[in-house]
């Protein structure tokens, strides 16, 4: 009985594998609303892979993923956009793998490093913007702290962790195209001829071709049975 469990599940990843894929497909190439629910779909399949595989060890990286869905909900459905509320959702996500990993073998001094730093980046935000500061600003920077910081923690833990810190590199990556995006000529003076504009505002979907796999790896992330509750 076992064993045609393992099997079923198995058979349940080549399944959610190529769907993913049919899906990533879609989303580099298409537009318009059928861009759109390919996008969404894809992020909700990676949210319920994992909820097949929740357990004790890994109920907080489903719950994590769940946010992902409502961020995806709030800056990809929606419309307007809501991006505070779809950043507030995606800080809420990464507190939640926050949580996992100061769960396993992470001293505790990672705790009091993560808050430190997380007060001192938003220190500088205010300094910096001064009047352009705002909750979205203030939200998207300790979001990528604690994301830089899940990385980090991911990676001294790599053998427990190798699906979870490749997918918060990429996490990071599309992360950085989408904060780039966001600031240019908001927060940062990004020269429209430059090559860094030219690059965040290619002809590709570049932040979903770096999105989508770092979910997937997430959410595979959640059949890893060496994860420690």
């Amino acid at each position: 009985m076992v064993i045609l469990l393992r099997n079923k599940r198995s058979w349940l990843l080549y399944v959610f594998l190529c769907i993913e894929a049919l899906l990533f497909a879609m989303i580099l190439t298409t537009h318009g609303k059928l861009l759109v629910w390919s996008e969404f779909i894809s992020i909700v399949l990676c949210c319920l892979f994992a909820a097949v595989h929740c357990s004790k060890a890994n109920g907080w990286m489903v719950f994590g993923l769940v946010m992902t869905v409502c961020a995806d909900l709030c800056l990809v459905v929606w419309q307007p956009m809501q991006q505070l509320w779809g950043m507030v959702f995606f800080l809420l996500a990464q507190c939640c793998y926050a949580i996992m990993l100061h769960r396993q073998r992470i001293r505790k001094h990672w705790l009091y490093i993560r808050i430190g730093l997380i007060l001192l980046v938003e220190g500088i935000a205010v300094l910096v913007l001064r009047d352009k500061t705002d909750p979205l600003a203030l939200v998207s920077m300790c979001y990528y702290v604690n994301l830089i910081l899940n990385l980090v923690c991911a990676c001294v833990n790599f053998r427990e962790n190798k699906l979870l810190a490749i997918g918060f590199v990429l996490f990071l990556l599309c992360d950085t195209v989408i904060g780039l995006q966001m600031a240019a000529g908001v927060y940062l003076p990004i020269a429209e001829g430059s090559l860094v504009y030219r690059i965040i505002f290619m002809d590709f979907h570049l932040s979903w071709f770096f999105y989508l796999p770092s979910q997937v790896l997430i959410a595979c992330t959640c059949r890893n049975k060496t994860l420690k509750g």
